[in-house]
């Protein structure tokens, strides 16, 4: 018996019984990839399968309100196991896309970050003009707060597939979001689109700064000269917003 069926039993997560029928379910689906040429369905019921028993564990868990304590290898292995499902499916279906996102899905789900960012990279190379694989992936990045890695996807994106418009609807999405959020950040700062002030004592708060680190930011503000405040106040009029749209649009006609 392997390692973590064991583990889930001596936790009283599952009976011998119950092992005993996810040992036969295994096998048949590893025989049907081994005795015949193997569909890609093959690999994705044995993958929902590991999934099933994965939500079945974690609802366990939580009903029998198990204590905290060292993470054994049956609170990994299934997961573990779905992603080695997947990585097994795509060495023989590279050319399939669909499979790539339901992986970059199940990694996603899974709170998996860096395998994220790896299976999105290796996606990207095998099949460069696939927008929607630069949009999940520069989704990814904006979602650990990586503001200029999402703009170098989406550019690049854009460039190898300048006529889609979801591409380009994504990206005005991304400066929008970028634009409030320095919105927030100079409103600590107390700078408007007429000059610079001091932030308020209940904007501080509100962003959960202290007085040092706000008392930086003012005075990173204050050395900067007239271009800087000239460049955001075209920032804040949207003119990166602006430009994007415009882009879009003479991509657009030229098509």
């Amino acid at each position: 018996m392997l390692a973590e069926l064991k583990d889930l039993v001596q936790k009283g997560l599952f009976t011998q019984k119950e092992i005993k029928q996810v040992m036969k379910k295994r096998t048949a689906f590893e025989t049907a990839l081994v005795r015949r040429i193997a569909k890609k369905n093959d690999y994705l019921r044995y993958a929902a399968y590991e999934m099933g028993l994965e939500a079945l564990r974690k609802k366990r868990v939580e009903r029998l309100k198990l204590p905290r304590s060292t993470p054994s290898v049956s609170d990994y292995a299934l997961v573990r196991r779905q992603f080695h499902i997947f990585e097994r499916a795509l060495k023989k279906f590279k050319s399939d896309v669909a499979l790539w996102i339901q992986y970059i899905q199940v990694a996603k789900k899974e709170g998996a970050r860096s395998l994220v960012g790896r299976i999105t990279a290796r996606a990207l190379q095998l099949h460069p003009n696939v927008p929607s694989l630069y949009i999940l992936a520069a989704q990814h990045e904006l979602s650990h707060l990586s503001p200029s890695a999402a703009r170098t996807l989406l550019q690049r994106g854009i460039r190898l597939n300048g006529d889609n418009v979801e591409m380009w609807r994504e990206y005005v999405r991304m400066e929008m979001g970028f634009v409030e959020g320095m919105r927030r950040r100079w409103g600590v700062l107390g700078i408007d689109l007429n000059g610079k002030g001091k932030a308020k004592a209940q904007e501080n708060v509100e962003d959960g700064m202290d007085d040092t680190e706000v008392e930086q930011m003012q005075g990173e503000a204050e050395g900067e000269g007239d271009e800087a405040e000239k460049a955001r106040r075209e920032i804040m009029q949207g003119a990166i917003v602006k430009s994007v749209i415009s882009n879009a649009v003479k991509a657009d006609t030229a098509d």
